[in-house]
């Protein structure tokens, strides 16, 4: 696992020319690492998972270092899954480097659990799938629960899924409502859920933009893991305030939220599955 170690170079904005290079070296280590699996043999030996994992951190790896992230870990003590049980990674969501950064800073076998249309992307939906990337339709209800009820297959088999509770990424990277769909997923999985927090990661490319900025010093924060099995299901709300609650400390948002009077946690009736966007 690489991690970055914090020097001298100040960050800074990437200019046109630079930026163009991200655009283009990010779509080339995407495209080789996506050949790369799909290219793979021995999609049956009890090894092959492990493989795939090494070669999505090394995905993961590039993209982390074409953008020169310097990534620091806080509290690795709370990530130490127990074999048999299934793990439900609950991060916030402000810029397109959270997943490569969580498979930096965690191991295990992570996967993430994102929206359908992505399989329609030649083959970069084809190597997610083949990959073992789970999948839900938010357009048809139907389809979703089907895809719900493998996803949990995936995770009592030993996938841990990365699921972003607020839906889509932060526009402003302050932590937005938390949707109920993956509590509902923990709760049917038995899970134990983990919140992870990162500070300063919306900087290096803030959601809907083209815009980066290289260099920069990023924590990400393990919170305390939640045992759904401690709550029954009629305590939803309950789960999501304990994991807003981590969330926010996680992300620094702690002390600005009760400063403002903010943080509540959603409770209205949707049901949206909380998918990366």
């Amino acid at each position: 696992m690489s991690m970055r170690k914090e020097d001298t170079v100040a960050p800074k904005r990437a200019g046109f020319l630079m930026t163009l290079w991200i655009i283009i070296a990010s779509a080339a280590t995407t495209l080789y690492h996506c050949l790369v699996v799909l290219t793979m043999t021995g999609r049956q030996r009890p090894d092959y998972r492990r493989r795939v994992d090494r070669v999505i951190r090394s995905w993961a790896d590039s993209l982390i270092r074409i953008v020169d992230m310097r990534l620091s870990v806080k509290g690795r003590e709370h990530w130490r899954p127990t074999p048999g049980r299934a793990y439900l990674i609950m991060s916030s969501h402000a810029s397109n480097y959270d997943i490569p950064a969580t498979y930096l800073a965690l191991d295990g076998s992570i996967r993430m659990l994102a929206k359908r249309e992505l399989l329609s992307i030649p083959i970069f939906g084809r190597a997610m799938r083949v990959a073992e990337f789970l999948f839900v339709d938010r357009r048809n209800h139907e389809q979703a629960l089907k895809d719900l009820a493998f996803a949990k297959k995936k995770m009592e088999d030993g996938i841990i899924l990365w699921m972003a509770p607020e839906g889509t990424r932060s526009r402003d990277g302050r932590l937005q409502p938390l949707k109920k769909g993956g509590f509902h997923l923990a709760f049917d999985t038995d899970a134990i859920v983990v919140p992870i927090g990162f500070r300063n990661i919306a900087t290096v490319q803030p959601a809907k933009t083209l815009r980066w900025t290289l260099h920069q010093p990023v924590e990400c924060h393990i919170g305390q893991p939640i045992d759904t099995r401690q709550f029954s299901k009629r305590d939803i709300p309950a789960l999501m305030a304990e994991v807003r609650e981590q969330l926010l400390v996680l992300t620094g948002e702690a002390d600005e939220v009760s400063r403002l009077g903010e943080g509540k946690v959603e409770t209205s009736t949707e049901q949206a599955v909380p998918v990366e966007n």
